[in-house]
C-alpha cells in the first residue's frame, strides 16, 4: 500500500507498533517575525492605525536582523495588515474587510474560473440572509427599498450609471444589515468584495440592468409580503440571473468599458 509522504517515514518500536515521525519544517526568521506581529494584532496588543516601532527597534526587540523585519513587514503589507507610508513609517491597517479582502480579490481576478464558485457562495449566503431579514426589516426600510427600485429605474433613464451603482449597493446592504447576524453580515460583505470583477459589467448594459431592476422589485415585493421563503428564492434567482449574464458576456468576448473598471454593482 502506498503511504502518503505526509505520514512517512515510519518506524517500528520493539513491540512492533508503527510510529509516525513527521519531518520538522523550518521557518524563515521573517516568517516568525510576521507571525509574532499577527499574534500581537489578534491579542489586541497592536490595534488599527497604530504606528509600529522603526525597523531598527523592532529588530532589537525581536532579536533578529533588520532584513528579516523588513521582509516581514512587506509580507504583512501584501496581506493588507500593514500600511507602509514612505517617510512616515509603518502602521497597522484599518483592519476592515475591504483591506483584508484585497489580496483575495486579486487572486480571484487571476483565476476567473473561480468566479462561478463565488456566485454559488453568494446565492447560499445572501439567500439565507434575505430569509432572515424578511422578518426584521422595518416598514420604513421596506418603503425605502421600494423607493430605491423606482430611483434606480429613473437613473437608468438619465444614463446615470454611478447613481445606479450606489442604489444597488444600498439595496443589498440594507437587506444584509437587517439580518441581525453580525457573522453573516461580515461573510456577505467579504464575498461581495471578492466579486468585483463580475460586477463591472452590470451598470452599463441596459438589458442586464432591466433584468436587475425586475429582480430587485420581486425581492422587495416578497419582503413587503413578509414571506421569507419567497424572498430568499427571489434573491437566489436574482443572483442566478446575474451569473448567467456575466458568463454570457464573457463567452461573447466583450470587453469591459474602461471607465467602469472600478465601479461596483450587483
Amino acid at each position: 500500500m502506498n503511504v502518503p509522504a505526509l505520514f512517512a517515514p515510519l518506524s517500528r518500536t520493539r513491540d512492533h507498533r508503527q510510529v509516525i515521525f513527521e519531518a520538522i519544517k523550518s521557518r524563515s526568521v521573517s516568517e516568525l517575525v510576521a507571525q509574532r506581529l499577527i499574534d500581537m494584532i489578534r491579542k489586541g496588543q497592536l490595534v488599527a492605525g497604530q504606528q509600529l516601532p522603526p525597523e531598527r527597534e523592532l529588530a532589537v526587540l525581536f532579536d533578529v536582523g533588520r532584513p528579516a523585519v523588513r521582509e516581514a513587514i512587506r509580507g504583512l503589507s501584501l496581506l493588507g495588515l500593514v500600511k507602509i507610508q514612505q517617510g512616515e513609517g509603518n502602521f497597522i491597517s484599518s483592519l476592515n474587510v475591504e483591506d483584508l479582502m484585497e489580496p483575495l480579490s486579486l487572486l480571484i481576478d487571476l483565476h476567473v474560473d473561480q468566479i462561478n464558485e463565488l456566485f454559488a457562495a453568494r446565492k447560499i449566503i445572501e439567500g439565507g440572509i434575505t430569509r432572515l431579514a424578511c422578518e426584521l426589516l422595518t416598514d420604513t426600510e421596506i418603503a425605502r427599498l421600494r423607493q430605491n427600485v423606482d430611483e434606480a429605474r429613473a437613473a437608468l433613464d438619465r444614463n446615470d450609471h454611478d447613481g445606479i451603482r450606489q442604489l444597488d449597493i444600498e439595496l443589498h446592504e440594507t437587506i444584509i444589515n437587517a439580518c441581525g447576524n453580525v457573522y453573516l453580515q461580515k461573510v456577505a460583505q467579504s464575498i461581495r468584495l471578492l466579486s468585483r470583477k463580475s460586477r463591472t459589467i452590470t451598470t452599463v448594459i441596459p438589458s442586464i440592468l432591466q433584468s436587475t431592476f425586475d429582480d430587485h422589485e420581486h425581492i422587495v415585493q416578497a419582503l413587503a409580503e413578509r414571506n421569507p421563503a419567497k424572498a430568499a428564492e427571489a434573491m437566489y434567482r436574482h443572483l442566478d440571473h446575474v451569473q448567467q449574464h456575466y458568463n454570457n458576456y464573457q463567452q461573447a468576448g466583450a470587453a469591459t468599458p474602461e471607465h467602469i473598471n472600478q465601479q461596483e454593482s450587483v
